[in-house]
């Protein structure tokens, strides 16, 4: 009795360890926003939330884009807004937290049922995590992950319960769950019209798998579950005609010019950028391959393969995909983590049964078996959070503000900015009142747009900034600034007028 009370106290700090370190990711990544959509997004949010349409001109830029602008996440933007709304930057904070949280619910009970506890599940979340980071921020594409890894926790749940339920009414509820998911997807983001069939297949790839039910039922499961994912695409904001023109206008626009539209191996990537990429590519490669190997050895034992077999169809590919664009390598590291956490607690138990039969010297198995006991990593994982806590709370209350904010207050009212598009982003939120240039709705504004854009920080424009610039933002610490400072630094007809941290503010001479 004592043993089995000791034993639930155990589990129990594992879990408020692994929890401690989820929930302290997920408040550092809100705490401190390097991505710089969500900002433009907010406020195209706080437009709807106003009573404007979704599809409307553009108002935040003096650039003279021709057309209506199609915001690719509706409902997130929606969301981000009524959370600034509610408690400004703090309420922003708060959601984005919640997302990255939500997220690590579901990989962790993902890798639970693939047989992951949670200490050593951890050390191999902290691996994907570390490789997946610069993709845990406060976008759509993130709910987007969150919803792909629902969908198959939910598929296994309704599978769980598939006994218990009658035919007609296990089909009524695929059927349903499909049809919101899919739905969900399509105003959370445009590129689920893509996800959609992809999950028919997986959830089609679970209902085959599941050997318990009669073929009938699994074909009617089958059928009902395209019918929902299919009807969902219909339910999609745009339509799925428009939908899919403007996904393929993101593409076309962003290829081999957006760093997440861009091969991890593009010669032209930063040495940092290349490094990260480079990381994020072996990891992500590595685990698709222990994951296909894992899968077959399973097959081959006649063990279920339900599980596994519904992350790595998702995974692998994605995987392979993001060869070619690096956005889906966080696709394929953030579905695989399951995976990771269950190999971590394989490769635990599998190093304590060697040791065993390890035939060194007692001192060295002893020195070892403590290293691989749970005991070891509890105290050692505890007093990692604690030291780290300072930094993290740190980080934390900065709470989602802008790096921009200090250097935005300085911009003359109406001023017309040029900047880094994801300056931009910050800027049309925190001063509505001064138009930009261009922002990070690289969709809207198009491919030569953003090559023009290229041209005057790259020195290979006629004038250093378009015409009709009042007011420009460099951020000192992007690569693309120096060439661009150098130019108005020997114009005539420009003046340093401050810096604010790593932003400087020029304004023409005559504003002097």
């Amino acid at each position: 009795m004592a043993n089995a009370v000791a034993s639930a106290r155990t589990q129990r700090w594992d879990l408020v360890v692994l929890w401690a370190y989820l929930v302290s990711l997920a408040a550092v990544r809100a705490g401190r926003m390097e991505e710089r959509d969500p900002y433009w997004q907010i406020r195209a949010g706080l437009e709807n939330l106003a009573g404007m349409p979704l599809a409307r001109p553009d108002t935040w830029t003096w650039s003279g884009v021709e057309g209506d602008w199609y915001p690719n996440s509706p409902l997130w933007n929606i969301l981000l807004g009524l959370a600034y709304r509610t408690g400004g930057f703090w309420g922003f904070f708060l959601l984005s937290a919640a997302t990255i949280t939500l997220l690590g619910v579901m990989v962790y009970l993902l890798g639970r049922r693939l047989g992951a506890r949670p200490l050593p599940g951890l050390l191999g979340l902290l691996l994907v995590t570390a490789a997946a980071y610069p993709m845990l921020s406060a976008r759509a594409t993130l709910v987007v992950q969150f919803l792909l890894l629902l969908a198959v926790y939910l598929a296994l749940r309704i599978r769980d319960l598939s006994s218990a339920l009658r035919a007609p009414t296990l089909v009524g509820v695929v059927f349903a769950a499909s049809l919101c998911l899919s739905a969900l997807g399509n105003w959370i983001h445009l590129s689920f019209l893509l996800l959609s069939p992809a999950m028919a297949v997986v959830w089609a790839g679970i209902w085959l798998l599941t050997r318990e039910l009669a073929a009938r039922t699994r074909w009617a499961l089958i059928i009902g579950g395209v019918l929902g994912w299919g009807l969902g695409m219909l339910l999609s904001p745009y339509g799925v005609v428009t939908g899919l023109a403007r996904s393929r206008a993101v593409q076309e626009a962003c290829q081999g010019l957006i760093t997440e539209w861009s091969s991890p191996f593009d010669p032209n990537l930063s040495g940092q950028l290349a490094v990260t990429f480079a990381f994020m590519s072996a990891v992500a490669l590595l685990l698709a391959a222990l994951t296909t190997w894992w899968l077959v050895r399973k097959w081959r034992a006649g063990e279920s393969v339900v599980e596994l077999g519904a992350v790595a169809l998702i995974g692998v590919p994605a995987a392979v995909a993001g060869l070619m664009a690096t956005r889906f390598l966080g696709v394929s590291l953030l579905t695989l983590a399951p995976v990771a956490a269950a190999g971590a607690t394989y490769a635990a138990d599998r190093f304590r049964r060697r040791l065993r039969d390890w035939p060194r010297r007692d001192t060295i198995r002893a020195k070892l078996n403590d290293y691989a006991q749970g005991r070891f990593w509890r105290i050692v994982l505890t007093a990692t959070i604690v030291l780290l806590s300072p930094g993290t709370l740190l980080l934390a209350s900065q709470h989602g503000v802008p790096s921009e904010q200090a250097v935005a207050a300085r911009l003359p009212s109406g001023c017309q900015l040029f900047s880094r598009p994801g300056i931009g982003g910050a800027i049309v939120l925190l001063r509505p009142d001064a138009p930009v240039w261009m922002d990070g709705r690289a969709d809207f504004f198009g491919r030569d747009m953003l090559l023009r854009g290229y041209s005057y920080f790259g020195g290979t424009s006629d004038a250093p900034v378009p015409d009709g610039t009042t007011c420009v933002i460099l951020d000192l610490e992007a690569d693309a600034t120096p060439v661009l400072r150098e130019r108005l630094e020997t114009s005539p007809e420009w003046r340093l007028d401050g810096r604010e941290g790593r932003y400087e503010l020029w304004l023409p001479v005559a504003a002097g």
